[in-house]
């Protein structure tokens, strides 16, 4: 499926507000088992009262949606049809094509089927189709997720890192985990919970040393009686021949070590090591086009884990609560993010350019910060890649991020930033040399919040997500704005401001593994002021000649251009912010001293308040999922 084909899927499942607060990753799964079909014009799609054999996604064409046999309103595409009636068991509409149509259907029995077996569905999604269940059966498979790991990586305590991470999805998300190994001599063999939240249990091995063999029968047996959200397998392995796994986690020291996912091992993800003590150094800057390959459901995304194995050698882990561990800032920020990563709950921003503009990204980084709603992923173009560099750079081994935002801010006021930005027009190597000593050598690929700047290559016409490389280069080459500044040239590429191809770079997020999307668009939309006009046709004529009035209107119109076209992109974010219009906001753009000002108008902007709000509360749904009470549910009590 072409990348931006399943993009326009996504979004269009997104609007089904059953769906509103359902993971990327999960509706990706989604549009696995779905089926491409076509309806010939007069083709009735489902009836009135009929039962529910699935739901419907409308891509072309127009569908007439009718109750008692008058219509009710007209479908168009992009719109889904019918998702609620699997929670009633019966359509509420009677649903006709009015034109030639084209669209997708997810049969009722492959979305349960998804359900039960992926506890990467939501646990709120599992109670909203706990009616649609078709006639009861033996579940082929536990409905929790069973998830394994390996490592490649050499001198990591592996069985370590998943007892901690356990520890910490069920501390920050109160999710129920239960941990199998292989069962010790005269250990027993009843699950047992630790005062640490998280459930352990044993099964035999073959010998000393040996993996640990689970059965079905065995899992079945330990889900139920315990109902956990999530099973990890340490040390263990299933009996050949009964897939189990759903998800293997796979330390790895570069991506693409990862191995293809196999029939025992559901998905794959890839997490990669980062040793603080021996970051990479030695790659140019390098990103793959925004338009590439479609996101795979069998191999996720990768997420990165910088940690110091010497350090975790000496932690003593047990059943104790996390807290008396004695995990360090860098340790703990470093799990926390591989726990999210696991029960797929990360969180990424796309913040536009905008000039001196940026300043409002500064404001939604302190108060997501203030807030504790954590940042996983940043993709930006332009002066957002200069706010996201600052937060990235130095959210380093377990600092916050905001001591770069405020040099950042300190920067503007000391008019550093308008000095290097008239040096640009002579080479824009003024900004990587500003970065560069505030930031040091660091470079993409080692950040734990994942950092990818978005760049237009006039070489080929394409956007590029950098991913690798030195943060200030990259930042270098997402801001060099065509005509005003000089290009940064990596030879083959001719590197020019990424804004011009990607404003609000949303969907890049998609593709990196976000589950939960917040999109910035800063750079207001300058309107042309009502001038006086001659009343004679000539003196219209002449007026129209009039070359400053044609630049400014090229000027106006240019930056129209670039706020709606962020205003595009901004569709595949969960929440969208979009600002308003400004007096002369190019001119506003380049004054960098005034980067206090506008972060006061950020503050005040009760419309940014407003979607700030609703970000937070899309993440407090995703971190807690809660019962139709307020009471905790999920595994076998959700199913």
């Amino acid at each position: 499926m072409p990348l931006d084909v399943q993009r326009r899927r996504l979004y269009a499942l997104k609007r089904a507000p059953a769906l509103r607060h359902t993971s990327n990753t999960v509706l990706l799964q989604l549009l696995d088992v779905a089926w491409d079909v076509t309806w010939a014009r007069d083709t009735v799609l489902c009836e009135e009262g009929q039962e529910a054999h699935g739901f419907f996604l409308l891509l072309e064409g127009e569908l007439e949606a009718l109750r008692d046999g008058e219509s009710l309103l007209t479908l168009r595409p992009g719109t889904p049809l019918g998702f609620e009636a699997l929670m009633g068991g019966r359509y509420s509409v009677t649903a006709r094509a009015t034109t030639a149509c084209k669209g997708l259907f997810f049969p009722r029995d492959d979305v349960w089927t998804l359900v039960q077996a992926s506890a990467g569905l939501r646990q709120d999604l599992k109670r909203l189709l706990v009616h649609a269940a078709p006639p009861r059966r033996e579940d082929p498979l536990p409905q929790v997720e069973v998830v394994s790991f390996s490592s490649q990586v050499q001198a990591m305590p592996l069985s370590r890192l998943i007892e901690l991470v356990a520890k910490v999805i069920t501390h920050e998300f109160k999710d129920r985990v239960l941990l199998v190994r292989p069962a010790e001599p005269g250990s027993s063999e009843l699950p047992l919970r630790g005062a640490d939240g998280v459930m352990r249990a044993t099964v035999p091995s073959l010998g000393p040393g040996a993996p640990g063999l689970i059965t079905l029968s065995r899992l079945r047996e330990l889900t139920q009686k315990h109902d956990p959200h999530y099973v990890f397998l340490d040390g263990c392995q299933a009996v050949e021949g009964e897939p189990l796994v759903d998800k293997h986690v796979v330390l790895v020291e570069h991506p693409e070590d990862a191995p293809s996912p196999g029939s025992s091992e559901g998905r794959v993800l890839p997490t990669v090591v980062i040793d603080p003590r021996r970051p990479p150094r030695d790659s140019l800057l390098e990103g793959r086009p925004h338009d590439g390959p479609s996101v795979s459901s069998r191999v996720l995304p990768p997420c990165r884990l910088r940690l110091n194995p010497t350090r975790l050698d000496v932690l003593e882990v047990d059943a104790r609560p996390l807290m008396e561990v004695g995990l360090c800032p860098a340790e703990r920020d470093a799990m926390s993010r591989w726990a999210r990563a696991i029960t797929h709950r990360r969180v990424g921003l796309a913040l536009s350019g905008g000039g001196v503009w940026g300043f409002y990204h500064v404001h939604i980084l302190r108060w997501l910060m203030e807030h504790r709603v954590p940042v996983d992923f940043i993709s930006s173009s332009s002066m957002g890649s200069l706010v996201g560099a600052y937060f990235c750079g130095t959210a380093l081994d377990g600092r916050s991020g905001l001591e770069g935002l405020h040099r950042l801010e300190e920067r503007a006021m000391s008019h550093q930033l308008s000095l290097a930005a008239m040096a640009a027009v002579v080479t824009t190597y003024s900004f990587e040399h500003l970065i560069a000593r505030d930031l040091g050598e660091v470079r993409l690929e080692e950040l734990p919040i994942r950092f990818l700047p978005v760049a237009t290559d006039l070489t080929n016409g394409e956007c590029v997500a950098l991913e690798r490389g030195p943060v200030a280069r990259g930042v270098r080459a997402s801001g060099s704005a065509p005509g005003l500044w000089a290009p940064t040239l990596v030879p083959p590429a001719r590197y020019v401001d990424g804004a011009f191809t990607s404003m609000v770079p949303a969907s890049v997020l998609v593709s990196a593994g976000a589950d939960l999307v917040f999109s910035s668009n800063i750079f207001p939309f300058g309107l042309r002021e009502t001038a006086w006009m001659p009343g004679s046709r000539v003196g219209r004529f002449l007026a129209g000649l009039n070359p400053v009035s044609r630049a400014l209107d090229l000027v106006a119109s240019g930056v129209l251009l670039l706020h709606r076209s962020g205003d595009a992109e901004s569709l595949m974010a969960d929440v969208s912010y979009d600002i308003q219009s400004a007096d002369t906001p190019l001119r506003t753009a380049m004054e960098f001293a005034k980067a206090r000002d506008i972060l006061e108008r950020a503050a005040s902007d009760e419309a940014l308040a407003w979607k700030l709000a609703e970000l937070h509360g899309h993440w407090e749904q995703m971190r807690v999922h809660c019962g139709p009470h307020g009471r905790r549910c999920g595994g076998q009590q959700a199913a």
